[in-house]
């Protein structure tokens, strides 16, 4: 299993830090990693009450305009970059976006933040990879990253709340039969990032409670996601007045194909 502690490693000039250059050589050939202690966990508690105050009318068995059922209790939601969950240690976190701009380059770009919500008792979700495959399967394999989802839970993940289940090695095999996944416990305080051609799959929620996962899908600037945005109603990206004229220029070009664009 490919997980990196980050433990005490300080943020300062993380392009040349082991622990990242290890992440990178795990995700490159497993298409995976699992990253340790990158928020503190009474961060994380808190995060967790905001979203149930704040995203309560979300938590329902239904899809809605500005829903994707994505499973069977399963559903996807955009977040807004305001609050504690649109803060920079979540979607811009410093040991995530060192490790991104490394797997992808400089240029790379958010294309979509939000939130899976598996309510108690989601199923066992169907076997996929997030994005299609570009020019056909042999090529692909042989390509490097285009995009990748980075997923945050706001509570533990195991056995018995789910995990994620990643088949290492799928983006490069262009397939998951015959291999066992991974099926790690992620703790609070822990994320976990994956390549858009990596076979995964989300298990069965049988807590009581909603496990909601904040992600981010990160990509290189020519990229977008065809395949989760194709209600008009759903939006990539959620702004409040002044965030993007408010970013600091480390971060500002997460968000160039936005400003771009308006």
């Amino acid at each position: 299993m490919i997980r990196i502690d980050f433990s005490g490693v300080p943020t300062e000039d993380l392009s040349r830090s082991k622990e990242v250059e290890a992440a990178f050589d795990g995700f490159t050939r497993e298409g995976y990693v699992i990253l340790d202690n990158i928020v503190p966990q009474d961060t994380i508690r808190s995060l967790h009450e905001e979203f149930l105050e704040r995203y309560e009318d979300q938590i329902r068995d239904m899809e809605t305009p500005q829903s994707l059922e994505v499973g069977a209790r399963r559903f996807m939601i955009p977040l807004h970059f305001s609050g504690g969950l649109g803060a920079e240690q979540v979607y811009a976190n410093p040991y995530v976006i060192a490790l991104v701009r490394m797997i992808l380059d400089d240029e790379a770009i958010i294309d979509a933040f939000g939130a899976i919500l598996s309510l108690s008792g989601a199923e066992e979700q169907h076997i996929h990879h997030d994005g299609p495959i570009l020019f056909n399967s042999a090529i692909s394999r042989l390509l490097p990253a285009y995009a990748m989802t980075f997923a945050l839970p706001l509570v533990e993940m195991n056995e018995i709340s789910g995990t994620t289940a990643l088949w290492p090695g799928s983006h490069r095999r262009g397939e998951h039969e015959g291999a066992e996944p991974e099926r790690p416990t992620i703790p609070l305080g822990s994320g976990m990032m994956w390549d858009f051609r990596t076979y995964h799959s989300g298990m069965a929620n049988r807590s009581g409670q909603v496990r909601p996962m904040v992600y981010a899908t990160y990509a290189r600037r020519w990229y977008q996601d065809p395949v989760n945005f194709r209600k008009e109603t759903l939006p990539r990206l959620v702004f409040e007045p002044g965030f993007l004229g408010s970013l600091p220029e480390n971060l500002r070009k997460l968000f160039a194909h936005v400003r771009s664009a308006g």
